[in-house]
């Protein structure tokens, strides 16, 4: 077993690769999503972390992604295609009913989810014409 400071560096590698995701700071790498996934399902195995929190977590942060128009398309379009895998892990893990009950919340949030498309680059920097 790990000790409690190895699990927290893996914990806090788990919540930096989250926020590369989140950020779309590399957004032509899609590797940082296998990563973040490989990262995760180390945490349950070593005992740092639940595998409905991580999946449950790992859903939401590419579903938000995805639905977040300031981020680049194609990164968009790859954290939704992604977003089938932690949902198939919620309910490998769902040990509730209640645990049920958000999975399928979740999976109909995925099939119904239309993605706006991105704001421009140049309307970023812009911002809006009322400012």
């Amino acid at each position: 077993m790990k000790s409690a400071v190895q699990e927290q560096s893996y914990l806090e590698n788990w919540r930096w690769l989250s926020r590369q995701i989140r950020c779309a700071l590399s957004p032509n790498d899609p590797r940082i999503i296998e990563d973040y996934m490989a990262e995760g399902r180390f945490l349950i195995s070593c005992g740092a972390a639940s595998a409905w929190t991580v999946a449950r977590t790992a859903f939401r942060l590419l579903l938000d992604t995805a639905t977040d128009p300031a981020l680049p398309w194609h990164w968009r379009c790859l954290c939704l295609d992604q977003a089938y895998r932690p949902l198939r892990d919620m309910r490998l893990a769902a040990r509730n009913a209640e645990h049920l009950q958000l999975w399928h919340q979740h999976g109909r949030q995925l099939a119904v989810c239309t993605l706006e498309p991105s704001i421009s680059f140049s309307d970023l920097l812009q911002g809006h014409p009322d400012e």
